[in-house]
């Protein structure tokens, strides 16, 4: 057992962030029968934000764990500092980039239609966006500084995957030490 490289780290965490918007997105979709209530997108956005940072949070844990094996079995002298929150903040510019073109296009109008797959690309942020009353598909109505607001949905992945990874090198999820931990 090796420890990962860099890039295969990045790819993986970049992985389980797309598949939470996609998630995210399908929930959403699923929903839209009853989008016209605010309230009710709310909430859906809530869990969006759960299952989105929840799936962020595993790929670090993962790698957590793989660690504290590596650690145990003497095969690395410890954990690399740092390493997941590097990948975090790589990954938030990664999803900053459709909410700097959305905010471009909206100040510039530059994109025609642009705001349809922005929804589908960050899934998140689309029960978000309905609840703020951005429901429609021109850009022209919507006020640029919304595109502020949903890039800053994104800004928790470094501390998210930093936790993740700590959970997962702590081995704070194991049962025997939940349940049977002295007191």
């Amino acid at each position: 057992m090796q420890r990962k490289p860099f890039w295969k780290l990045l790819l993986t965490g970049t992985g389980y962030m797309i598949l939470g918007n996609v998630m995210s997105t399908v929930m959403t979709v699923a929903l839209s029968v009853i989008a016209n209530v605010a309230a009710i997108m709310i909430i859906l956005f809530i869990m969006t934000l759960f299952v989105f940072y929840s799936l962020v949070f595993t790929a670090a844990y993962k790698d957590g764990q793989r660690e504290h094996l590596m650690v145990k079995n003497h095969r690395v002298d410890g954990p690399v500092k740092g390493r997941w929150t590097i990948i975090g903040i790589i990954m938030f510019l990664i999803m900053s980039i459709p909410s700097v073109i959305l905010f471009i296009d909206a100040c510039v109008r530059l994109f025609d239609g642009y705001l349809i797959p922005y929804r589908m690309i960050c899934g998140m942020i689309y029960p978000l966006s309905l609840a703020m009353g951005v429901d429609y598909a021109e850009i022209t109505q919507m006020p640029p500084y919304y595109a502020i607001i949903f890039l800053l949905c994104y800004v928790f992945i470094p501390i998210v995957t930093t936790v993740g990874f700590d959970f997962g090198f702590k081995n704070r999820f194991d049962p025997d030490k939940m349940m049977y931990e002295k007191k």
